[in-house]
């Protein structure tokens, strides 16, 4: 991980995802902030029945995309208005994966 991102964390818009297995998940929060540098660790608050929740907990990862002030609404509400539990958020959505599994 660049340790210079951690700069860009702030007050803003997120998407945070995970995997479990070949399944993805990710969701819209508004707060994630960095604990330490050195180890770099970041926290995030994520619902304990959320989908994105099992996910983490399943792999031990997430990733963290920060989302810029003009993306379209309906960007967001793909990951916020609607549960991973009843369609594929990541259908139709330009992402890799990383070495952990999970999308950014």
């Amino acid at each position: 991980m660049d340790p210079n991102i951690l700069h860009n964390i702030s007050y803003g818009m997120y998407i945070v995802s995970s995997n479990k297995g070949d399944m993805l998940n990710g969701q819209i929060v508004n707060t994630a902030f960095q604990i330490t540098s050195e180890p770099a660790i970041i926290a995030v608050s994520i619902n304990k029945k959320n989908l994105t929740h099992e996910f983490i907990e399943a792999s031990s990862y997430f990733t963290i995309s920060i989302l810029l002030e003009d993306t379209p609404l309906s960007f967001m509400g793909k990951f916020g208005f609607r549960s991973g539990r009843k369609e594929d958020k990541f259908r139709d959505i330009k992402f890799k994966r990383l070495a952990s599994g999970c999308p950014v």
